[in-house]
């Protein structure tokens, strides 16, 4: 049976590029379709518009990210029926997660995306009753700092989950940061799969400490190179992989050609192909895509695009004490909560000193460089033991006639 995929033209900025041509972790969103496709025994057919959907077959808009799981579920639930119907999830910690600006189809508890059976007319598809897939997410807690906690008596504890039955709209670029996160997850389930072994060996170990586990789950391809002194946990590493002495990977995935250099750290990042961590850098919780450069002391919860280059004394802010971080939008600034980082643009430039606040969006091509004014480009001979200070970009001495 064929499955279409429907050009919508939807384009997300600050990239300008196509949705399906842009990075959910590894690969893009295409990428994401061709494979779920193809593991499903679909043939998937490219289309402009849903009148030239040939029923019975599947549906979907080009703006939608599902993983094969999911995929594999709703055809297996729907191939039969007589009538069309639309793909959806219970209102979960998925769905909570990828909110807001999803735009999805709310029907009470139900959420509804554009991934349709198409029985008959493909016209009718808009009013095909809802098919919803049961998302079976694991649930890991983590802590907040008490500042991102609104009133007395709340829960610093948060829920995330982990499922490999995913779908949601892709809309804007937080999105593409938020489902990147959730990506780690479906890449470590299906890189389980593949080894039925470990996944037996990790269900005798099901009473063990957490800690115990994440060691167990490392997929390391062949080829690449990993420094003894080096420590990779809950992680799948690609092809031609260098990392560098005493790097740490935990709960990431990492495409071809990476490198990661000397006292890395990266923890819940996805780095596409060709990304190069400089030493002694740490990310949490960010996202790149292709080719970029990163050096930092400390980023967080952050989208890179491609060719971005990142100097580590950047700094991007990561929170906001008070209220929410807001993002721009078609709708103006919508509120997105407490945590987020920025997102750059493709082939941005960030020199030392500058500092971008939660939740902007850096423009494709730009270079951003600190005041001249702070930085030193004139000295003038004084005597030994003058102290200085820079202003304007000349040392002059402190006090006197400074």
């Amino acid at each position: 049976m064929k499955i279409y995929r429907v050009a919508t033209g939807r384009t997300i900025a600050p990239f300008g590029d196509l949705a399906r041509d842009l990075f959910i972790g590894t690969q893009t969103l295409a990428a994401w379709h061709e494979a779920a496709a193809q593991a499903t025994g679909l043939e998937l057919v490219d289309v402009d518009d849903w009148s030239e959907v040939v029923a019975p077959a599947y549906a979907f808009a080009d703006d939608v990210w599902f993983t094969e799981m999911v995929l594999r579920h709703f055809v297996a639930d729907t191939m039969k029926a007589k009538t069309s119907s639309r793909l959806a999830l219970d209102k979960s910690l998925v769905t909570e997660l990828c909110e807001p600006l999803q735009d999805a189809h709310v029907d009470g508890d139900r959420v509804g995306f554009d991934v349709f059976f198409c029985a008959a007319d493909p016209e009718q598809l808009e009013g095909a009753p809802m098919h919803v897939v049961k998302a079976r997410e694991m649930k890991s807690e983590i802590r907040l700092p008490p500042s991102a906690i609104a009133g007395e008596g709340r829960s610093r504890d948060r829920a995330v989950p982990l499922t490999a039955r995913v779908v949601a709209n892709v809309r804007h670029w937080i999105h593409l940061l938020k489902l990147s996160q959730l990506s780690i997850g479906v890449s470590i389930i299906d890189a389980l799969r593949r080894e039925p072994r470990l996944m037996l060996k990790l269900r005798l170990m099901r009473n063990k400490d957490p800690w115990e586990l994440g060691p167990h789950l490392r997929f390391v391809h062949p080829t690449a190179r990993v420094h003894p002194t080096a420590h990779i946990e809950s992680s799948v590493v690609g092809p031609n992989v260098v990392i560098e002495a005493h790097a740490h990977v935990h709960r990431s995935v990492i495409g071809a050609n990476v490198r990661l250099g000397d006292h890395a750290a990266v923890m819940g990042c996805t780095l596409a192909d060709g990304v190069q961590v400089l030493r002694g850098s740490y990310l949490a919780h960010c996202v790149s895509m292709p080719d970029a450069t990163l050096a930092s002391y400390k980023v967080q919860l952050s989208l890179f695009g491609r060719e971005v280059f990142l100097t580590s004394s950047a700094w991007l802010i990561d929170a906001k004490l008070v209220g929410e971080v807001a993002v721009k939008s078609d709708a103006g600034l919508v509120p997105v909560g407490p945590f987020l980082g920025c997102c750059l643009g493709h082939r941005v430039t960030l020199g030392a000193q500058v500092a971008i606040q939660a939740g902007r969006a850096v423009p494709n091509g730009l270079t951003i460089v600190g005041p001249p004014e702070h930085f030193l480009s004139h000295v003038e001979a004084l005597p030994e033991g003058t102290v200085l200070a820079v202003r304007g970009g000349r040392a002059e001495p402190i006090g006197g006639g400074g």
